[in-house]
């Protein structure tokens, strides 16, 4: 309603309070009038007594017509001012809700310039860390720049090789420097918790004489000392000091917070070393090994697979474990995805099933934890042995490929609790009870 509407509306409300005729009110005047006047002429016919009666006139009528007269000024005025204080009053809200948006505004833009100082402020943070290279390691690196390489190029291979976190920063940085051209082919010896300008500085010197490498495929399903002994066949380093460097350090990778420390564990990182062909120096230092290895991890384990993770319960140690179960006892993507599901079946049915009865666990036990065990554990090999141990053993017992993550994550969904396969055929049987299990180990010449 605006003001105009709402000033015709009081003048309404003042008319009908100073009692305006309307047709019906003049209708009843003219009956009233009628009715005096009937009474009137009845008055005058009646037989008048001898009895004169005198009225004296007390001035009443003419005080009350005064009063009278008298009150319609008051209403009037008190109307009047009751419409004024509307009036004020509405226009007080309006200046409310008015001076409400400007504060409202005020607030909002006090909060977003308040909002970008502080991001200015963490983002000159970010960057200074970053070209200062503080909070990084100290870990020497040797690497390779080749020939004819720009400082894009440059800038991108010490983002891969971990030596930087902002290959445009340090392309920047480069130009302001007057560094662009000026670098070295060849073999250097880098940390990332050099700054940018000792970076730069280590790149225009000599370099150190070229190195050669050597390419290794690590199939899917091996195990970490399998893993340890081509790097040293191939002269790329120990295998002894590999897999302690391996186990011991830490490169700075998000994925290393997920890894499970234990008493029963062989090797805390077993079913890290990421099944896939790398390119190593010979006569690498172990933990360059170890850090290329590592990061290759990171990169293969996506965030799609650990909110698949999520969503099916399992930490990143439960599925690598489970999936090297399930690596080592099919080949094939398809009878992967129907292996975990028996597994799957069994640990969630752990009163009736409590063992997982693989038998590649047993042979780990066999060939790797006794072998390379200082002192005999019972504990530690009943542990892996899941004919022994229940639910899962303490950590994987190989490197499983995508294909084996993928199918613990997304099983097939069946109502099977036993397999076998045929050794010579590679033909899998599936069960779910007993009885079926014992006629395939029939058909699969295992009985």
């Amino acid at each position: 309603m605006d003001d105009k509407e709402f000033d015709a509306m009081l003048d309404d409300l003042t008319k009908n309070k100073k009692g305006d005729a309307t047709p019906d009110d003049d209708a009843s005047a003219q009956a009233e009038n009628t009715d005096s006047e009937e009474v009137t002429d009845t008055a005058s016919e009646e037989p008048a007594n001898d009895e004169i009666v005198l009225y004296e006139d007390d001035g009443s009528e003419e005080e009350q017509d005064t009063d009278d007269e008298g009150d319609e000024p008051d209403d009037e005025e008190a109307l009047e001012q009751e419409r004024l204080r509307l009036k004020e009053k509405r226009k007080n809200k309006k200046r409310k809700k008015k001076t409400h948006g400007r504060l409202a505004f005020a607030l909002i833009m006090v909060t977003l310039v308040l909002s970008v100082a502080v991001l200015g402020a963490l983002g000159f943070i970010a960057v200074g860390s970053e070209v200062l290279g503080l909070d990084r390691s100290d870990t020497v690196f040797s690497v390779e720049i080749p020939e004819n390489s720009g400082t894009e190029a440059i800038a991108n291979i010490l983002e891969q090789e971990g030596i930087i976190g902002n290959p445009t920063l340090f392309r920047i940085i480069s130009k302001l420097k007057g560094a662009d051209g000026t670098y070295i082919a060849g073999s250097h010896k880098l940390s990332p918790n050099m700054p940018y300008s000792d970076l730069i500085k280590a790149l225009q010197e000599e370099a150190i004489n070229p190195r050669e490498f050597v390419d290794i495929t690590f199939p899917e399903g091996i195990r970490l000392v399998d893993a340890a002994a081509k790097l040293e066949e191939a002269n790329v380093c120990s295998a002894e000091e590999f897999i302690r460097v391996f186990n011991s350090k830490t490169f700075g990778f998000d994925f290393e917070e997920h890894v499970v420390v234990s008493p029963k564990k062989l090797y805390k990182m077993e079913g890290y070393f990421f099944p896939d062909t790398y390119q190593f120096y010979l006569e690498e230092d172990p933990a360059n090994v170890a850090k290329k290895v590592c990061k290759n991890f990171e990169y293969k384990i996506t965030p799609d697979l650990y909110g698949r993770m999520e969503d099916m319960g399992m930490t990143l140690e439960e599925t690598l474990t489970l999936a090297s179960i399930v690596q080592r006892e099919a080949g094939d993507s398809y009878n992967m995805k129907l292996v975990a599901s028996v597994f799957h079946n069994r640990l969630n049915n752990p009163d009736t099933f409590p063992l997982l009865q693989s038998d590649p666990t047993s042979n780990y036990v066999k060939e790797v934890i006794i072998p390379n065990l200082e002192i005999y554990s019972e504990s530690i090999c009943d542990a892996y042995d899941t004919y022994k141990g229940s639910g899962l053993p303490p950590g994987p017992i190989c490197s499983p490929g995508l294909d084996a993550i993928e199918a613990v994550l997304y099983p097939r969904e069946t109502n099977y609790y036993y397999f076998c396969s045929d050794l010579e055929t590679g033909e899998f049987f599936y069960a779910e009870t007993l009885e079926e299990h014992e006629a395939n180990l029939v058909a699969a010449h295992l009985m």
